[in-house]
């Protein structure tokens, strides 16, 4: 076993939980479940795959991140979701890595995302790179409603060899219900900062980013899913817009699980 801690953020995700764990557990006995929330089994089966569960409400997913990071056993920490798995080729690079690195380091990988059993290879979801595994001495979570991102004072960034799995949507509802909840997360970081909403962008930008996923980013060659993924891309853009707008005139977007 590796001397480092995996810390795996959850709701609701009864799915994928025990295969998140069990790819873990090739690495290192150490791992943490911080669960905000979950209205289904999601802790129990954590508990019954071995890992250490933390339950919690939500805050926000870079805080969920920092508790577990809190309660772990060491100081190097590989942040997970529960719908991403660990591969052998990274298994391999983790053991001809050595943890005495100096604390700014942060590794990452690429990062290959599915859309149900497909591998995505072009579009936004086709070209992805996550930097993950950090020592909490040094570097953590800065506290954003969404797309958080590690910092700190000094940091060091490589990439190691090898591909994290990223089961990101089975299908078109579980898309849209994640178009959803992150616009609306994005909404509230953009009238927390008080930023004035944008007719001109709540109008062009859904157009600019169908098009630059779909035909820039040559999202056409994954067929179906690549114009899928197009088309929700601009509906999040359109409605972390919209969602901006109520927010900004006092009113509430609806409540989003």
């Amino acid at each position: 076993m590796l001397p480092l801690s995996v810390v795996i953020i959850t709701k609701n995700e009864s799915a994928h939980i025990q295969e998140c764990i069990r790819s873990a557990q090739a690495i290192t006995s150490d791992i943490v479940v911080v669960d905000s929330g979950s209205t289904d089994n999601t802790p129990a089966l954590a508990t019954a795959a071995g890992a250490t569960v933390i339950t919690t409400g939500w805050e926000s997913y870079a805080a969920a991140r920092n508790k577990g990071a809190a309660h772990a056993h060491n100081n190097w920490i590989l942040a997970m979701d529960a719908d991403e798995r660990i591969t052998s080729d990274i298994i391999a690079g983790l053991r001809q890595l050595s943890l005495q690195q100096p604390a700014y380091m942060v590794y990452g990988w690429k990062r290959v995302n599915f859309f149900g059993d497909k591998k995505i290879r072009f579009g936004n979801w086709g070209h992805d790179t996550v930097y993950r595994l950090y020592n909490r001495q040094n570097t953590r979570w800065p506290d954003v409603p969404v797309h958080e991102t590690l910092a700190a004072t000094r940091m060091v960034k490589r990439l190691l060899p090898g591909t994290l799995l990223h089961y990101t949507v089975s299908d078109t509802e579980e898309c849209a219900a994640k178009a959803m909840r992150y616009a609306l997360l994005s909404a509230q970081k953009y009238n927390s900062r008080h930023l004035k909403p944008s007719y001109l962008k709540k109008t062009l930008s859904p157009l600019f980013n169908f098009i630059a996923c779909y035909i820039f980013r040559l999202g056409f060659l994954d067929g179906r899913e690549g114009f899928i993924i197009a088309l929700y891309t601009s509906y999040y853009s359109w409605l972390k817009c919209f969602y901006h707008q109520l927010l900004y005139n006092g009113s509430q977007p609806p409540v989003i699980v």
